[in-house]
């Protein structure tokens, strides 16, 4: 393995790791961002996702020996869907609306329902004093 992350079969891949490591490198000590705004900023700029960058980065920094190799402890989700930090955030984002719109949806029921059971009161007594001028 060449010492920009490169193999025969992964020379793009390698070069595009690289190249997005040296981005997010100068932007660290440049402009004083931190990582996942180098992250995000970058994935504006070339259309990647916003995880797809920051696992580049990762597997550049863990080959140079900059941050430790990922472990696979207790708590920590396995296999593909855990590698994409940009995909989880995405979901996260989703899940969030969601639930913001559900609770929306539940006030407005709740207060539809109080209307309803007014109403059914106010009909209730209406039906009562019918019954009374019936007798």
């Amino acid at each position: 393995m060449a010492p920009d992350g490169t193999t025969e079969d992964s020379g793009q891949r390698g070069r595009i790791g690289q190249q997005i490591f040296e981005q997010v490198q100068r932007m660290l000590s440049e402009e004083k961002l931190t990582a996942s705004e180098a992250f995000r900023r970058i994935s504006e700029e070339t259309g990647r996702r916003e995880g797809t960058v920051a696992a580049n980065y990762c597997r550049i920094a863990r080959m140079q020996g900059i941050t430790r190799p990922r472990g696979g402890g207790a708590g920590r989700p396995r296999g593909r869907r855990a590698a994409g930090t940009g995909d989880v955030q995405t979901a996260l984002a989703r899940v969030s609306s969601a639930l913001e719109e559900l609770t929306a949806a539940v006030r407005r029921q709740e207060t539809e329902t109080a209307r309803l059971r007014q109403e059914n009161e106010r009909l209730e007594e209406i039906r009562r004093l019918a019954r009374r001028v019936a007798r």
